[in-house]
Order: structure tokens, then C-alpha cells, then sequence
């Protein structure tokens, strides 16, 4: 199947970072083997505003990994992107008077860019605190992905942390210290947390003094801050209208799980025939089956990890009648069995 016929377009991963990647192993190993399931050819990734379907996203990591299985993977991946790797977002952000501002165009424009998580900036007291949310599963993924992360935050802390003390900063994850985040600790003052945060929630979360929003840039621009802002919000509009779609059918996706007729369901709710809704889904390049597999893959994943909720009572809260479906689709989803999931 076309992957842009699969999943949607809209948030999931600019192809200007699998272009990155592809340059990053082709060093030492065919990009055909990197691209080999994905459905992908490597020209796509030059055309303006494609976006990877989170089915290509996941296979395209997982075929990095096996090609350089490596445990620190994720830290090299990292490593080259800066200011510049995220177009005009990273040209907004560090060109922004005060880093208070810089965060609010993080929070308001990730989606110009990626669509793996959502950015949240909250206060608790005297703290501002950066919440990075995954969207979708990420599953065995979520080390590469966040060591990745994580080295390009540090590098471009680089730059805009230096008007802030850096070891007042926190840095919160999800799963456990490797040896190679020895690196991390050795190249900065940021005190890093791992195993602090569940896995189901928060992927990421930084830490600092509320105060420090009103820090100036020295790297700050205007002129160019408003003409990087304008172009953002300028991409923002494009996906923007296909993510709202998504977003909304998801929504109700969710609540007509369990219905024999569900994309009827969906449809009535929101005030359109199916076919109107077919329709709009496919300027979203995705179909309503698509997105419910999607739906229901994620579900499966949080419920699996309450080991109170048997398999079978799974299965039927996600619209499976039968259970041996559930196990055949999520083999599918995540390469193995339920139960062998919820034993890892």
C-alpha cells in the first residue's frame, strides 16, 4: 500500500528529518535499507510539507536501529541538528528577545515541524516546567527517539541557556540511564533524571526558575524573529486544516469503538454523510480505517501496562469481538503477541 494512502500526512514527521537521517546512514550503510518496508523513496523527502505517516515513521527507526544497533544511536542522530536543522521554528526561536518567548513559538509551532509530541508550558509555583507528550506509541522507540531529542536540546541550550545558570536546570525522562548518557553528563550542567516520569505520560519534561522567561537572548533578532514567526504561522495555516480534521475524528473515533457502524457513527456526529467524511479524510491523506487502527493501537498500548485489565476485556473496549483478532492486529501493530507486550 502507498504510504501517504495509510496514515495521515498531518502530524507526524516532517520529511526534511528523514532526508537528515538518510544522509546520517548512508555514511555507512545503504538507504535502501533503511527505506526497505517503509513504502518511501527518498525523493519524496524534497517535496515541500511532506509529512511520514507514523506506520513509515516507526518502521524507518526501527530499520535505523537494526542497521546500527548501537545504544547510543539516538545520542549521534542528535548530535548534527541545530537551530538550523528546524527551519524557520529554529530561526524563530533563537532569534527571540527573551527565552520566555522562544518557548511560547516551541509550544505554538511543533506541529509546523513534527507531529511526535505536543509541547506544554505550565507553572508550578516558582517553576516553569516543558512537558513534551507523545502523540503516538513510540513503544521500544521512545530512548532513540527522546536520546535524539534530548542531544539536540542540549546542544542548542548551548546558545540559549547562556544567559541562565545551567545547572538549575531539569531534565526529567522516562526509562533508565544507559552508560552512554555519561556523554550528557560530561558536556553539560543540566541535571538529568532518568526513571522519573511514567511511561505512559510525559516523554520529556524540563525544569527551571519562572523567573528565567524574562532572560534576554544575546542571540536575539527582530527582524528576524518576525519574519521566521510569520513564516511559521504561515506553515501552521497549511497543516493546520487537515490536523483539525484528524484531531476531531479521533475524538470521536474513540467514544464509537465498540460500534459495528462507527464510521457512520463519527459521520452523524459531526454533522455530515459518510461519504462528506471520506472525502475530507482523504485531503488529509488518510482513511477512516487508518486512523481508527491508529486509535486503537495507542489504547492498546496504555491498557496493556494496567496489568489489572485482562487481555479479553482489552480486546472488547477496542471493538473486538473475538480476542484472537485483537492479538492478530496487534502483532501487527507492534510485532508481537499482547501478552508477550505486557510481559516486556
Amino acid at each position: 500500500m502507498n504510504e501517504r494512502a495509510s496514515e495521515p500526512a498531518a502530524g507526524v514527521l516532517l520529511g526534511e528529518y528523514a532526508e537528515m537521517l538518510c544522509q546520517f546512514m548512508g555514511q555507512a550503510h545503504p538507504v535502501s535499507a533503511l527505506l526497505a518496508g517503509t513504502g518511501l523513496s527518498r525523493d519524496l523527502f524534497s517535496e515541500p510539507g511532506y509529512r511520514l505517516s507514523m506506520t513509515a515513521t516507526r518502521r524507518l527507526l526501527r530499520n535505523a536501529r537494526q542497521l546500527d544497533p548501537a545504544p547510543d544511536l539516538g545520542m549521534r542522530l542528535g548530535q548534527p541538528l541545530n537551530f538550523g536543522s528546524h527551519g524557520f521554528l529554529g530561526y524563530a526561536a533563537i532569534s527571540s528577545s527573551t527565552l520566555g518567548q522562544a518557548f511560547e513559538l516551541a509550544v505554538r509551532y511543533i506541529r509546523t515541524r513534527a507531529g511526535l509530541f505536543d509541547i506544554q508550558m505550565l507553572q508550578d509555583g516558582d517553576m516553569t516546567v516543558v512537558r513534551f507528550d507523545a502523540r503516538h506509541a513510540l513503544d521500544d522507540l521512545l530512548p532513540l527517539v527522546c536520546d535524539a531529542l534530548v542531544t539536540s536540546i542540549l546542544s542548542i541550550g548551548e546558545q540559549m541557556f547562556r544567559v541562565i545558570p545551567a545547572h538549575r536546570v531539569h531534565l526529567l525522562l522516562p526509562y533508565g540511564e544507559a552508560p552512554h548518557h555519561q556523554r550528557w553528563r560530561e558536556h553539560s550542567d543540566f541535571q538529568l533524571h532518568f526513571g522519573q516520569l511514567h511511561l505512559g505520560a510525559s516523554a520529556l519534561v524540563i525544569r527551571f526558575p519562572a523567573q528565567w522567561l524574562a532572560a534576554p537572548l544575546d542571540t536575539a533578532d527582530p527582524q528576524l524573529a518576525m519574519l521566521a514567526a510569520a513564516r511559521c504561522e504561515e506553515e501552521l495555516r497549511l497543516a493546520g486544516g487537515a490536523d483539525d480534521v484528524i484531531i476531531q475524528v479521533r475524538q470521536l473515533a474513540r467514544r464509537f469503538l465498540r460500534e459495528d457502524n462507527a464510521q457512520q457513527c463519527v459521520a452523524d456526529a459531526m454533522h455530515i454523510s459518510v461519504r462528506t467524511l471520506r472525502r475530507h479524510l482523504a485531503r488529509a491523506n488518510t482513511t477512516y480505517k487508518a486512523l481508527s487502527d491508529v486509535l486503537r493501537h495507542e489504547l492498546a498500548v496504555d491498557l496493556l501496562r494496567d496489568r489489572t485489565r485482562s487481555i479479553e476485556d482489552i480486546a472488547s473496549e477496542l471493538g473486538y469481538s473475538d480476542p484472537s483478532n485483537f492479538g492478530r492486529a496487534f502483532r501487527r501493530w507492534a510485532g508481537m503477541s499482547p501478552r508477550q507486550f505486557r510481559q516486556q
